[in-house]
């Protein structure tokens, strides 16, 4: 039996790098039509994305990720290797940015807002590490390549799927942690070991997390940003728990790739082109309302 529908939003932010920028654009068009948001969802830069919103320091967010990436020639530096250093840049800049996001009541906010569910995925200790990140990585690939959205309702063999609340983060630096590891993708970003388990980005599950979401909030209104152009329904979907949910997604493939770190104007372009594509959404998006 389905329960009774629920008249919530939430809003979903896939993973993908510096493409989740488009869904901050579609946001931004879309303010002044959509009502308070109730649950936010996200995986790996979309959970970054989420936190940015709830934050309320989005333009401020922005400005910090166009200006720390205009001072990032490359994304590899073969070099550090000899010294003993981090090759890849890009932890230290996510990391930066997160902080940067907290700061300025940043945190403050977050905790008082609507809670953000951040998916993690986590290698069980008994699992071979690289046969099980292979195979959960080719899996994951081959979901993009045939355009499937989600993950399939078991995770891969060897990984188990966790969740936390932006609302029950100790203070800023574990709020960061989650983050962190909800995003781990090796050899590009570390993958943290806590308590004895290994975790790794929470795509390897879902990219496009509705499952973090409470039940409550599938019963209600969703609202999922894309990162890539999968074709998606024109109109909101019926959930099975009841509620209606809508996918939005670019028209086309973006200015930017999921890790390039070294151009800002690539990541403006991709923002601008959210807020575009938003404004013609609209009405889309209203159907879902």
């Amino acid at each position: 039996m389905v329960d009774a529908p629920d008249s919530g939003l939430s809003v979903v932010f896939a993973g993908g790098g510096c493409k989740t920028f488009w869904g901050m654009g579609v946001l931004r068009a879309l303010e002044g039509l959509l009502p308070p948001v109730d649950n936010w969802a996200g995986t790996s830069a979309g959970s970054i994305m989420a936190l940015v919103n709830v934050s309320e320091r989005v333009d401020e967010s922005l400005a910090y990720f166009l200006e720390i990436t205009s001072k990032n020639p490359r994304n590899f530096y073969a070099h550090r290797a000899l010294v003993g250093e981090p090759v890849f840049p890009h932890d230290s800049i996510v990391r930066s940015t997160l902080r940067f996001i907290m700061d300025g009541g940043g945190f403050a906010r977050i905790r008082e807002a609507a809670p953000v569910h951040i998916l993690m995925s986590v290698l069980r200790a008994e699992s071979p590490v690289l046969r099980t990140c292979i195979n959960a990585l080719r899996q994951f690939e081959q979901r993009n390549r045939i355009g499937r959205v989600h993950g399939p309702a078991a995770p891969p063999p060897g990984i188990d799927a966790r969740i936390v609340r932006s609302i029950d983060a100790t203070g800023p630096e574990q709020l960061l942690e989650w983050a962190v590891m909800s995003a781990s993708t090796p050899p590009v970003t570390p993958a943290p070991c806590r308590d004895g388990l290994r975790y790794l980005d929470g795509a390897l599950v879902d990219n496009v997390p509705v499952r973090a979401l409470p039940d409550q909030a599938r019963r209600g209104r969703i609202l999922v940003l894309l990162s890539s152009p999968f074709k998606v329904a024109r109109c909101p979907l019926r959930l099975p728990e009841g509620g209606r949910i809508l996918y939005l997604a670019p028209g086309d493939e973006l200015p930017v790739t999921t890790w390039d770190y070294t151009s800002p104007d690539n990541v403006l372009a991709t923002y601008e082109l959210g807020q575009r594509e938003g404004t013609v959404l609209r009405r889309r998006v209203a159907s879902l309302l």
